[in-house]
């Protein structure tokens, strides 16, 4: 009797492991054509979408999100794309859309270039949102390389044409357990999008 439930605790564990891992295997083989580089893009688009990711206690980028905004600058600079949406949480104390717009107007762009998702609070909140507002629109998705598979699935499951743009590549502080967290993020999502 023990010997046997010992058997199904074992393949319930092989189960609660495997799981994930063949989830994430398939959303990053599936997406991973998806992540272009800069430099090879050769299409303009109208829309570029920069998923919020945290800003510091005195109200600046944090180095993620900075990376992400610089790129988009840069696109836009080249011609690449017209407009950033920029998509993030928006509280009376904490305001992702706030810092952003702020960066994006020192660096140089006008306040038209500029579209605010005050009610970005999550990926698949930013990008239902962009389904909603600009159906039909094709969209460069532009966050760190680890975060573009989810977005990619996402956006596929939602019927948006899509790529993602990754920033620089670095190992930012905390690297570790924001990659584990996203391990998790791709099955929840995995599972949320299912039947779509």
């Amino acid at each position: 009797m023990f010997m046997k439930k010992r058997n199904i605790l074992i393949i319930l564990l092989i189960f609660i492991f495997l799981i994930p891992l063949l989830i994430n295997f398939y959303l990053l083989t599936k997406y991973q054509n998806k992540i272009i580089n800069e430099n090879d893009i050769t299409n303009t688009y109208q829309y570029a979408l920069i998923l919020g990711c945290g800003i510091t206690k005195n109200n600046k980028p944090s180095k993620m999100l900075k990376d992400r905004l610089d790129i988009a600058i840069s696109l836009y600079n080249e011609g690449l794309i017209q407009k950033l949406i920029i998509s993030g949480s928006h509280k009376e104390n904490y305001s992702e859309v706030d810092v952003m717009e702020e960066y994006l107007l020192n660096e140089g762009l006008e306040q038209d270039v500029i579209i605010r998702d005050n009610t970005g609070f999550s990926t698949h909140e930013s990008i239902e949102n962009f389904k909603k507002n600009y159906k039909g629109e094709k969209v460069i998705i532009i966050s760190q390389n680890y975060h573009l598979y989810r977005s990619l699935y996402i956006s596929d499951k939602l019927n948006i044409e899509a790529i993602g743009v990754p920033a620089r590549k670095i190992n930012y502080a905390g690297f570790i357990y924001r990659e584990l967290r996203e391990v998790l993020a791709r099955c929840k999502d995995f599972f949320l999008y299912l039947k779509l």
